[in-house]
């Protein structure tokens, strides 16, 4: 069976300028308009990730995905900064590395990963 990976990851919004701004600032993707109702950041490399326009965000127990980043506390002050929450500060993995989950404006939760 050949590897199967994620191609593609969608975010619910209530608000796209609110998302497309917090998301810049925290973890610097830039999302353009792909569409009525929907933004798409691509940086070209195998990541794609689109903010979709919804009237409700239900939040709770749903998939989460993890970023790969250099620096959770970083990201995660970025995080606060921008109205955002911090549901899990920086946490080891065992000889893995570290993890941390936050919400972002609409409640949704994203998990970050740094190598240890």
């Amino acid at each position: 069976m050949a590897e199967t990976l994620i191609g593609h990851i969608e975010i619910p919004t209530t608000d796209l300028e609110k998302a497309r701004q917090f998301y810049n600032k925290v973890l610097g993707w830039d999302f353009k308009p792909f569409g009525n109702g929907y933004l798409l950041f691509n940086n070209h490399k195998g990541i794609m990730v689109g903010l979709r326009l919804v009237e409700n965000v239900n939040t709770g127990d749903t998939p989460v995905f993890h970023v790969n980043i250099p620096d959770i506390n970083s990201i995660l002050e970025k995080v606060k900064e921008n109205n955002g929450a911090v549901k899990r500060n920086k946490t080891t993995i065992p000889a893995m590395g570290f993890y941390a989950l936050f919400t972002d404006l609409d409640g949704n939760t994203i998990g970050l990963y740094q190598k240890g």
